[in-house]
């Protein structure tokens, strides 16, 4: 007999040029998926020249997370919520943010994404699910296949971060006797 699967922490990459999208990004957001408890500082988005062509130059990512915990199963409709959001707000087009939900639980980073590869698990049709890093040894760890941008200190840091208030709030909840 297996566990029920574990909820985890909502978090979208928000990938953007000028502030206003990603802004008006993070209220769809918010309106579709519930409250927004942590909203980082742009990070600069220099590993990649992959969204240049379509977003322009001087692209940075913000990370929300969202209050709500979510089931994995949850993921690729949500990542089709993300691409709904990120159609709404194209111009001539081109998107002007791109929304990368994943799931941050105790032991992992798994990102939602359309690009098919080896190493990934198709959700639905379309929809792939990928462990970008795990916890090991106090940190997150990168994988061969980690984006760059997710590989670096600075975000395994930050998720280190989100991962400790993660696993306050289930001990919060655990002394209420409520279910994490």
């Amino acid at each position: 007999m297996s566990a029920a699967p574990r909820p985890a922490r909502l978090v979208v990459s928000l990938l953007a040029g000028p502030e206003e999208p990603r802004a008006r990004a993070l209220e769809r957001l918010a309106s579709l998926l519930g409250r927004v408890v942590f909203y980082s500082e742009p990070m600069p988005f220099t590993d990649s020249g992959y969204y240049t062509p379509e977003m322009g130059p001087g692209l940075t990512r913000r990370l929300a997370a969202l209050e709500s915990l979510r089931l994995p199963g949850e993921l690729a409709a949500i990542k089709r919520q993300c691409a709904g959001i990120e159609a709404e707000l194209a111009h001539e087009g081109r998107r002007r943010v791109n929304l990368d939900p994943g799931l941050l639980d105790r032991d992992s980073l798994v990102l939602a994404t359309h690009k098919f590869a080896g190493h990934r698990m198709e959700l639905e049709p379309g929809i792939y699910g990928e462990v970008t890093l795990y916890y090991q040894g106090g940190g997150y760890q990168a994988l061969p296949w980690t984006y760059p941008d997710y590989s670096g200190e600075d975000m395994r840091d930050l998720l280190g971060f989100l991962r400790g208030r993660l696993l306050w709030q289930g001990k919060q909840e655990q002394a209420r006797g409520e279910f994490l």
